[in-house]
């Protein structure tokens, strides 16, 4: 978590995490995130995500492992990036899911 921090803070943009998935929520109320990139072993959040006001909109980003085309837990997120993962695909992801969304 901290190179992908340190990678996406070096590209300007905001970054902070956690691990604990009960602070999530209030972690979205205080950083008000424009994205959301989470592990797909979080995905069991994901409804609690897209079911809350502050976070139902934001964008989610789920990075997996899983290559298998029944990954699971892809309905609620609006895009999937496998790892290991080019960090150039990772970026036109996050532009993407940022900067063009309708």
């Amino acid at each position: 978590m901290d190179l992908l921090k340190n990678w996406l803070e070096k590209k300007d943009y905001k970054v902070d995490y956690t691990s604990n998935k009960s602070a999530v929520q209030e972690m979205i109320r205080e950083f008000h995130p424009s994205l959301i990139i989470m592990d797909v072993l979080q995905k069991d959040i994901l409804p609690d995500l897209k079911n809350n006001k502050e976070s139902c909109d934001v964008p989610v980003l789920l990075m997996t492992g899983y290559t298998r085309p029944d990954r699971g837990g892809e309905g609620d997120v609006d895009d999937v990036i496998e790892k290991p993962f080019n960090l150039n695909l990772l970026q036109k992801k996050i532009e993407t899911l940022i900067y063009n969304r309708a």
